[in-house]
Formats: C-alpha cells, sequence, structure tokens
C-alpha cells in the first residue's frame, strides 16, 4: 500500500503518535514561551543596570547569565533575540493548538499530518542550529547560563517530536498546506513582534519600575577603603557639608539623565553645601577590562575627551555638552564640541592621543572598580552608593537624610564620604 493511500480516509483513526504529538508540541512552546519572557526582563535589567543585573537567571548563575546577555549575539537589531524567540514559541503553540482543535473535529487530518507538522519540524530543526551557535559563544567563554541551556532543550525536544509526528503520520508533504501554515507563523509572529518591541524598547529607555523590579538598586555603604585623588573634575566647597561623586560613562544616556540631576540639585543647593565629583567608568573593553562587553564602543574615547577638557579648565561645559551628542561619537564630533565650549582645539587633540591621558583614565578605571562600581550610573552620596538614575526629588531626599557625621572612610582631601555605624536613607528604595 502506498503513503499516498494508507490514510486515504480523512476520518481514519490517527497514529497515537501524530494525537500526542500536538499536546506534548504545545506545552514545549509554552515552557519556551515563559522562559523567553524572563530572559527578556532579565536581558532589559542587564541592560538598564549597565550589565550589573542577571535577574532570574543570575540567581542561578550570575557570570553565565551576565554572558549570555553581553554576548554580541544577545541582541537583533537592538531587540533581545529571547523576545524574537516568543514570538517563536507563540507561533508554535498556535500552531500546536491548531492541530489539536482540528484533529478533534477530524480525526487524521491531511492538513495536520502534511502541513502543520512539517513546518513545526523544520521550526524545531531551525532552533536546534541556532541553539549549536549561540551554546558554542557561552562555550569558549567558558560559562553556563541555565535558562538558555533550558530553551536549547525545549528547541532539541519539540524538533525530536514534530520531527516523529510527521514521519510517523506517514503523509506525504503538500507544499500548499505548509505554506498556510507557514504564513500563518509568520502572522502570528509578525503580529506579536509589532505589537510587543515598541514597549519593550521603551521599557529600557525610560527604566520603567517593572523592567527594574527586584533590582540592586538600594544604596549599599562602600566596603572599600579607598581615596580620591585631587586631579578629578569637581565643583563645590571642599569643604562642603555634602559631597556627591559620579562615577559614570559619558555615551550611556542614563548617565547623562543622572549627570542632569545631579548638577540640577547643585545649583539648587549651592557650591558652599555640596560638592561633585566625577570619576570616568567607560563601559568599553578598548579600556576597561572588567566589562564583559562593549556596551558604548566608543566611550573610551569620549572619556578620554573629558579628561583633555579638565586639563584646560572646562571640564563641566564640555560633559554637559558630550551628554547631548548621539551615543557613538567619532574623534572629528568630539574637537567640533571641545571648540563650541572654548577649548583650544590643537591642544586637546594633542591630548586625546597622549600616554598621560590614557594613564589618568586606567587610573580612573581602577578607582571605580575598586570602590565596588558595577554599573553606570553609579553615584556615591555622603559614602553611599546608588546604582542607577534616579530623579531630583530622591536625590534631595538623600542627601536630607544622610547627615554628617563622623568618618570612616575619606576622600583624598578629608573630605567625608562613609560614616561608621550608619544606616542607608529611606528613600534609597528603587525609584
Amino acid at each position: 500500500m502506498s503513503r499516498r493511500t494508507k490514510h486515504a480516509n480523512p476520518g481514519a483513526p490517527a497514529p497515537a503518535t501524530s494525537k500526542a504529538a500536538p499536546i506534548i508540541t504545545m506545552i514545549l512552546c509554552v515552557v519556551g514561551l515563559a522562559v523567553s519572557a524572563l530572559s527578556t526582563r532579565d536581558h532589559i535589567r542587564f541592560v538598564v543596570s549597565g550589565g550589573a543585573e542577571a535577574g532570574a537567571c543570575g540567581a542561578l548563575s550570575a557570570s553565565g547569565c551576565r554572558a549570555a546577555h553581553g554576548s554580541a549575539a544577545a541582541e537583533l537589531l537592538g531587540v533581545p533575540i529571547s523576545h524574537l524567540g516568543s514570538a517563536f514559541y507563540l507561533a508554535g503553540a498556535g500552531l500546536a493548538v491548531t492541530a489539536m482543535a482540528l484533529r478533534g473535529r477530524r480525526g487524521s487530518s491531511p492538513a495536520v499530518d502534511a502541513g502543520i507538522a512539517p513546518v513545526l519540524t523544520l521550526m524545531g530543526l531551525g532552533a536546534v542550529a541556532y541553539s549549536v551557535f549561540l551554546a558554542s559563544i557561552l562555550i569558549r567563554a567558558g560559562q553556563a547560563c541555565p535558562f538558555c541551556i533550558a530553551l536549547y532543550g525545549v528547541n532539541a525536544a519539540m524538533f525530536a517530536v514534530s520531527a516523529t509526528w510527521w514521519l510517523r503520520a506517514q503523509r506525504p508533504w503538500r507544499p500548499r498546506s505548509a505554506a498556510v501554515c507557514g504564513g500563518a507563523v509568520a502572522v502570528v509572529a509578525g503580529g506579536f513582534l509589532a505589537a510587543t518591541t515598541p514597549l519593550l524598547l521603551r521599557a529600557q529607555a525610560e527604566r520603567t519600575p517593572w523592567a527594574l523590579a527586584g533590582g540592586d538598586i538600594r544604596p549599599r555603604q562602600s566596603e572599600r577603603s579607598f581615596a580620591l585623588p585631587a586631579r578629578l573634575p569637581s565643583h563645590g566647597a571642599p569643604n562642603a557639608s555634602d559631597n556627591v561623586v559620579e562615577f559614570s560613562d559619558l555615551e550611556c544616556p542614563h548617565c547623562a539623565s543622572m549627570h542632569r540631576t545631579v548638577a540640577a540639585v547643585f545649583e539648587e543647593r549651592g557650591g558652599a553645601a555640596l560638592r561633585v565629583r566625577f570619576v570616568n567608568y567607560p563601559l568599553d573593553r578598548e579600556c576597561n577590562p572588567y566589562v564583559g562587553r562593549s556596551v558604548h564602543p566608543t566611550a573610551c574615547l569620549s572619556a578620554r575627551a573629558g579628561i583633555c577638557a579638565e586639563q584646560q579648565g572646562r571640564f563641566w561645559p564640555f560633559v554637559d555638552a558630550a551628554f547631548l551628542l548621539p551615543r557613538s561619537r567619532s574623534r572629528a564630533t568630539l574637537i567640533e564640541t571641545a571648540t563650541a565650549v572654548g577649548l583650544d582645539a590643537q591642544r586637546f587633540e594633542t591630548c586625546l592621543s597622549a600616554d598621560e591621558t590614557a594613564r589618568v583614565l586606567t587610573e580612573d578605571i581602577a578607582l571605580a572598580h575598586e570602590a565596588g562600581v558595577r554599573a553606570t550610573p553609579t553615584i556615591l552620596v555622603n559614602g553611599w552608593a546608588f546604582e542607577g538614575a534616579r530623579d531630583r526629588v530622591s536625590l534631595l531626599g538623600v542627601l536630607d537624610e544622610s547627615h554628617p557625621c563622623d568618618c570612616d572612610l575619606r576622600m583624598g582631601d578629608g573630605a567625608c564620604i562613609a560614616r561608621a555605624g550608619s544606616s542607608a536613607p529611606s528613600s534609597g528604595a528603587p525609584l
């Protein structure tokens, strides 16, 4: 009996494998969708925190999950691949549910076995191939990401179940049915991405509460003794009652927001009451060995530009202008900005390539690392470290509640930046 005639009767009972396969596939896709959604949320928190937080996955393997989120393959055109995975599993679950509905109504349906089963098999095959690619990146890095491993298993099981379903059903390939199913997958996945991707990117840009919930951005008192060198850019009186230290990346949009907030509070409180200092911590592996990947690929150049502006006594005007530039800057753009704020362009350009400038930047990065900085922006408010951008009301509240007292940690010039036996300001909760 030929394959084409063996199940000629559409109402004939379906093989046991093709009866169970849609149910198993649906369960696998639901699991994949749940893990992908959690991974997407973790990735947003990773980006928002400047690489400090690895979310739910990080509770199982902090370094492995950070390696996964920090990989160049973690995003496609700015969209987390886990979000694309959510669309994939949603479409797969939709096909499985459709197969279950058709099977219930018509018994052994040619449209199911010759259309849906082959499409799910091809989807599973593609997912397995991509899993191998992603796994190879983590293996080379010597890391293991629990959520990634779970999805690799889901993909392998999905391919095995759907391929077995198709082969055991003994239905010939039906290009027309497969094309309809493939179109349905594209519509479901495309519609999901079109509806949700703008919201996801906005959450990342605006630091929405759901992206930050549970994040480690509560205040923590420094556990290391370190001194801030006198050369750091500073404004305000050396004997000011309050001290703020910005650990920042000149290409980080959240750092720009934090910088503007600090500047507004400085204007409000005045230099006699508040002193502000600035330390470079560019998230760029060209000069910073403590970051997993170059989040801002030209941030080292921007940091050197800030150091050169300080050499000419124009650091704060330059930084104010630099934070308004596009994130990826060219040397020419920085020179043009320097000229616009009154710097000597020739001297500035020479300084950008000077060994002394690179040495100062290396010292800044080492200082930030020694101080326990893991993400940008990080600010020290009278010795309390806060990760992530804060609004004016929050910063004023921290300043009001962190009154000067006896110090157990001092800046290089003796100014108090930490206090013994004090408690965290209550306004330090996540925004």
